[in-house]
């Protein structure tokens, strides 16, 4: 276990500077050639607005990333599925925030994090309930369909296809109120 977890920790560092590094340097070369980029959050004001239309896009979206979370837990081994999703995720957040931070500076870096409150919180346990329904299933025999199996074992889809709704609800209507909330008070 202590292997795993020393793994994943690697796995999301060198995905975080890795993630970091392409975005200076894709960044650097495209303003040497003349491009400009514009602050991503303050110039998409209208991106945190919660509407109605919002929540199915966000429904669609989130749905069909679990849908491929879940397909890839099955198929592919847990370590591998651990591993990559960590890889994947620090890669992006690295890129997002050296971004942020290139064009804003410590406003970035806080705009970036409250940007995944309070929704990432749902996600990140369905994910956790995902990887380890497939890690058990590997371990453990199905024989007993519910015999010695805790609540969450027995409903884990169930609980997961929640919380992703509950995500989206939430990613929909409160995180909106919440950037709106931080861009007044950084503008």
């Amino acid at each position: 276990m202590e292997r795993r977890r020393f793994f994943a920790g690697l796995f999301l560092m060198v995905g975080l500077v890795l993630g970091s590094l392409f975005t200076n340097f894709v960044y650097k070369d495209y303003l040497a050639y003349g491009g400009q980029i514009d602050s991503l959050v303050l110039n998409n004001k209208d991106l945190y607005v919660s509407s109605a239309s919002l929540l199915p896009y966000i429904l669609f979206k989130r749905g069909k990333q679990y849908g491929i979370l879940f397909l890839a837990g099955y198929l592919l081994q847990p370590a591998v599925f651990l591993f990559g999703s960590f890889f994947c995720g620090a890669f992006f957040l690295g890129s997002m925030l050296s971004l942020q931070i290139i064009q804003m500076g410590l406003k970035g870096l806080f705009i970036v994090l409250f940007s995944f409150f309070p929704h990432f919180i749902c996600y990140g346990i369905a994910a956790l309930l995902l990887f380890r329904r497939n890690a058990e299933g590997d371990e453990r025999e199905e024989t007993a369909f519910y015999g010695g199996r805790s609540f969450s074992e027995r409903f884990s889809i169930q609980i997961e296809i929640i919380l992703v709704i509950l995500g989206c609800v939430l990613e929909s209507y409160v995180n909106p109120s919440v950037m709106a909330e931080i861009l007044k008070m950084f503008s």
